[in-house]
């Protein structure tokens, strides 16, 4: 019974030495790029997100083979179909539509952008549009940017595209401590307490200039106070 026993615990251990030894040959096995690519960048892709892309740039009259291959490569095909149908909804070719959605990393609000900007300014020169949109890192809110400004300052829509494309996040509160062309004064160091300092030598007959006297609370001269505009 007692040798029954150890053979029986001896096993078990045999066992689970075993699955720990599998898991970590496992785990030293390098991963697949495409298996790395399917979790973490592939979130939620199936079939018919590319069934549904082939759909969209065949309707928006997109070649068979160029669709193919736009869907094969696409990270979300289902994103890449919706953007070229809407966009083709604006009187736009597939084939245009397709190089901007394409180019972005957000297809579905590139589309929205350009579908916003043609809706409220027609006559602006589609290639403009299709620039613009496909330049923002923020399609919706630069399509935001140009609607608004057209509407309120009544200017044209490929002024107002120029301008919010242009546009960049610039420091506030920084003001120069110096005027411009003006030298820096260089730093003043205090000897420590205690110490003396040597007065320089003087030769026979040469008097030791006396400094300026300043008023308490105006600058020395050759310095420039620090100024915010």
């Amino acid at each position: 019974m007692a040798m029954w026993k150890l053979m029986r615990s001896l096993g078990m251990r045999s066992a689970v030495a075993s699955i720990i030894g599998g898991s970590l040959i496992g785990l030293a096995i390098p991963v697949r790029a495409a298996v790395l690519d399917d979790i973490f960048i592939r979130p939620g892709v199936d079939e018919a997100d590319y069934n549904a892309c082939a759909r969209d740039l065949v309707r928006g009259r997109v070649t068979a083979a160029v669709a193919a291959d736009a869907c094969a490569k696409a990270i979300r095909p289902r994103d890449l179909g919706i953007c070229v149908q809407r966009i083709t909804r604006n009187n736009i070719s597939g084939d245009d539509a397709l190089s901007v959605c394409r180019q972005v990393r957000r297809p579905v609000e590139a589309a929205n952008c350009v579908t916003e900007i043609a809706r409220r300014a027609p006559s602006t020169a589609t290639v403009n549009v299709l620039d613009g949109c496909r330049r923002s890192l923020l399609p919706e809110r630069f399509s935001r940017c140009v609607v608004d400004l057209s509407r309120e300052l009544k200017l044209a829509t490929d002024q107002s595209i120029a301008n919010c494309i242009d546009a960049t996040d610039r420091s506030r509160d920084l003001v120069p401590t110096v005027l411009p062309g003006s030298t820096t004064t260089p730093p003043v160091t205090t000897p420590p307490a205690g110490s003396v300092t040597p007065a320089p030598p003087v030769s026979p007959g040469q008097t030791t200039p006396t400094p300026p006297t300043t008023t308490p609370g105006s600058p020395r001269p050759g310095t420039v106070t620090p100024q915010r505009f």
